[in-house]
């Protein structure tokens, strides 16, 4: 390694260093100052706050070393980001309980801290990402023609890297352009692009300049979002990629939100607007106020889905006439243009059949057809609950499974809060174009 080389290495582990050790200060002045709003008083002396202070600096120290911050990862997600910051505020107040006594000051403080590291992270990641695309990393790539879309996906922008192609694949040149641009960090190779010594001699040359050598597997198109790496022994193979909602933690974070928001509007919306649905359900039409229907969920699982009735209970369904069909009575109409027939599936919600974002919901008979439109995208099961809206509702696109696999693969915190956004938006607009003369 030469000597240009090494000063380029030294800088970036400087940078390195202080750069987590300001995080880890400004992690426990953000701690610090949790625990003096809700646990300091006028009584206290000075010396004793500075000693409580001290002694409960220890968990943050030790909850940062054991949690490692993400919020510097050009490629982690925002999702990933909150629940890494929530783990470690978690650490925190058990290590804080584990040396105090507990108090309701001090369980404030532990939640006020898990709120303020959070945006913290969030700040810090969303700086980390334009820094990087500011002062990119440099790079090198040896690829063919069959693999030259790994160049132009790893040269994405969040990723934040430049990436310079080799006009000859061989290792002189390769050693000839790391000499001239010492600021080079890595180098990602295709093996399919070499002969086997000429990859020997790659390997050889990366680790004399002391750079990164990452490999590029072979593509596997069809299966390449839905497979990821990892290491067996001394084998690397493709396994089916861990999703999301496969986390015990996300699925109880997505879990609260639906007990929480339907439990809003259970106790606020719903019961004036049950009010008003039956009076004006029970004088346009004869027949029950709400709906049961037998509705394909999580697995195939059938359960009972609630809805308001919009249409005379003797009525045939007419799909040709769409909500001009004269079985809808005129509230009904109303109900099916704003949507608000959806509010009792708030009670399946909370009853756990049910979730706000989730994938379309379908009759039994259609589930065999949906079931098999799963397979194409190597989804083998249906782990998703059914929804008071999805993706494909309010994203409004073609093909409403492709987009439930993409849900699937991609859930969020946020990505389910900008949905449950678009949709009321894309509800409000309707309902005020169409909906208003039905009332």
């Amino acid at each position: 390694m030469n000597k240009s080389k090494a000063n380029i290495s030294m800088r970036r582990t400087t940078r390195h260093w202080l750069r987590e050790s300001l995080t880890l200060l400004v992690e426990a002045l953000i701690w610090i100052g949790c625990l003096y709003l809700t646990v300091s008083s006028s009584d206290q002396k000075q010396s004793q706050l500075l000693l409580y202070f001290a002694i409960n600096l220890v968990p943050i120290i030790i909850a940062t070393r054991l949690i490692p911050n993400n919020a510097y990862s050009r490629t982690a997600r925002r999702d990933e980001v909150v629940a890494c910051a929530m783990k470690t505020a978690l650490a925190v107040s058990i290590l804080v309980f584990a040396i105090n006594r507990y108090s309701y000051p001090l369980l404030l403080a532990c939640l006020l801290f898990c709120v303020a590291l959070t945006i913290e992270r969030l700040i810090l990641n969303s700086w980390f990402i334009r820094y990087s695309l500011r002062h990119n990393e440099n790079g090198v790539i040896i690829c063919d023609e069959n693999t030259v879309w790994q160049q132009k996906a790893l040269q994405q922008n969040t990723y934040g890297l430049k990436l310079a192609r080799l006009e000859e694949q061989t290792a002189q040149q390769l050693e000839a352009y790391l000499t001239e641009h010492p600021e080079t960090e890595s180098v990602y190779c295709s093996p399919t692009a070499l002969p086997a010594k000429e990859f020997e001699d790659v390997a050889h040359t990366c680790r004399k300049q002391g750079v990164v050598l990452n490999l590029l597997p072979q593509p596997v198109y069809a299966m390449s979002k839905a497979m990821q790496s990892e290491c067996r022994g001394n084998v690397n193979v493709l396994s089916p990629a861990k999703l999301p909602l496969q986390s015990i933690f996300n699925r109880t974070i997505k879990r609260l939100t639906d007990i929480v928001l339907s439990l809003l509007v259970l106790l606020t919306v719903f019961p004036v607007f049950a009010i008003i649905a039956y009076v004006c359900i029970k004088r346009q039409s004869r027949g029950p106020v709400l709906m049961a229907q037998h509705m394909c969920g999580m697995d195939g699982k059938t359960f009972l889905c609630l809805t308001f009735r919009t249409r005379h209970y003797e009525a045939a369904p007419s799909f040709l006439e769409g909500i001009n069909d004269p079985g809808y009575f005129p509230f009904g109409k109303f109900l099916t243009l704003s949507r608000l027939e959806l509010l009792p599936q708030f009670l399946c919600v909370l009853w756990g059949s049910m979730t706000i974002v989730g994938s379309q919901i379908m009759q039994p008979d259609r589930y065999p057809d949906y079931r098999r439109e799963l397979r194409q995208y190597f989804v083998s099961s249906h782990r998703l609950k059914a929804g008071i809206t999805s993706h494909h509702f309010a994203s409004q696109t073609q093909g409403s499974t492709k987009a439930d696999v993409w849900y699937y693969r991609n859930w969020g915190f946020w990505l389910d809060i900008r949905i449950m956004i678009q949709r009321l938006g894309t509800l409000l607009k309707q309902s005020k174009a169409k909906s208003i003369n039905y009332i």
